[in-house]
């Protein structure tokens, strides 16, 4: 059998046909992909007057301290985006520009993270990770190209090198659940994130004719990893959302930006123009609730700096609603107590399963009745020593 060589899509809600996920073999010999079609044109947008009260939240937390890598198709300089650093170019490693957006993807993304009037952690460093783009060609037999599983892996090897403390990724790649794919570099990236303290967030994909429902989705489906639904505005998750499988919590978040910045670098935007003479596409998707989270991530980080990757999960997942694992991140972020992690499993993320708890219950039960049996033989004890000194006392007499 043939393994499947997945490759990376942005988790805009496009329609069918749009591709994301091209660009060279990385690697310092490598040649710069070649750039087929122009960049997208942003819809220009005002200022938002009303947005969310988000003055609460920083009273708690502002992301001061942390590193957020966005692994996604670069990140403009913009001046909301203050602490901007420039990480590794897998797209076009020979001419490396990760401070580039051609797909007007990350610059969104990143600004939802740090942006400095809206963003959820606006004091979090930012590095951009340019590791796929829908405007430069690749060789589709190449494993290691961008847009692969293999340069999504040295993408995230390249955050860890950048001191991350949380690596948001909002590019997926949807396969069949039956299908054979050597995911086994990923896994090990994943597991160096693990070790290393950093919370991996990302998109859990939307629903196209690429990505159908029930697909496995990389890497939001994998250990470790906090997949990301979307929510509408009208309190349900949204119908494009990938379903995540039955053993992953489910979280969410808005999927729609409440100010989307502009990748022209300049002002913000209500969607791109991808390519001439098509329609305007608006900023929605799992893309852009997975961000929420990982702003929130790095709040966490923040306030409790001593805690592992799964306690940080596991405040995640107790501020979820039980509905639809909707996130409020003030809630996430004001909520007393330590974080108690389970044994770990295949998923970490998960809750407490039934049968530990029952095992608990039992054990509870042996000692307790083991300390009344030995309260008994005690008191038996006592009684009878009690009783053997008074006769004692009566045959002296």
């Amino acid at each position: 059998m043939r393994t499947h060589i997945a490759r990376l899509i942005c988790g805009f809600a496009l329609t069918a046909g749009a591709s994301f996920g091209t660009g060279s073999l990385p690697g310092s010999m490598a040649p710069a992909a070649a750039q087929d079609l122009p960049c997208v044109l942003p819809e220009p947008a005002d200022a938002p007057e009303e947005v969310p009260d988000l003055g609460p939240l920083h009273d708690l937390a502002t992301g001061a301290g942390t590193t957020v890598a966005v692994i996604d198709t670069g990140v403009t300089p913009h001046p909301q985006l203050s602490q901007l650093v420039p990480g590794a170019d897998f797209v076009t490693p020979a001419a490396p520009h990760p401070l580039h957006d051609c797909d007007g993807h990350g610059t969104v993304v990143a600004g939802i993270i740090g942006g400095a009037d809206y963003g959820v952690a606006p004091d979090a460093r930012i590095v951009a990770i340019r590791q796929t783009s829908g405007h430069f060609r690749i060789d589709p037999d190449d494993s290691g190209s961008a847009g692969s599983l293999a340069s999504l892996a040295d993408a995230i090897h390249d955050a860890l090198n950048h001191q991350a403390d949380v690596i948001n990724i909002s590019v997926v790649s949807c396969v069949s659940p039956s299908t054979r794919v050597d995911d086994a570099i990923l896994r090990d990236a994943l597991a160096r994130a693990e070790d290393a303290g950093a919370v991996v967030v990302a998109a859990a994909g939307n629903i196209t004719d690429d990505c159908p429902d029930g697909s496995f989705v990389y890497p939001a489906h994998l250990p470790t990893v906090v997949a990301v639904a979307a929510r509408d505005g009208d309190y349900t998750l949204a119908n494009y959302s990938v379903t995540t499988p039955e053993d992953q919590p489910a979280v969410s978040a808005i999927g729609m930006p409440e100010a989307a910045l502009s990748p022209t670098g300049e002002g913000f935007a209500a969607g791109i123009y991808p390519r001439a003479q098509a329609g305007l596409e608006v900023f929605a998707g799992t893309s852009f609730a997975a961000p929420v989270i990982s702003g929130t991530a790095a709040l966490l980080q923040e306030r409790f700096p001593e805690e592992s990757p799964a306690q940080l999960r596991q405040r995640l997942i107790r501020a979820a609603e039980p509905a639809d694992g909707f996130i409020d991140p003030y809630q996430a972020i004001s909520s007393a107590g330590p974080a108690k992690v389970t044994a770990p499993s295949e998923h970490p993320v998960q809750v407490q399963h039934t049968e530990a708890l029952e095992s608990f219950a039992a054990h509870r039960a042996i000692w307790l009745n083991v300390s009344v049996g030995l309260f008994v033989a005690i008191l038996l004890l006592v009684i009878g020593l009690r009783q053997r000194s008074a006769r004692t006392v009566r045959e002296a007499d």
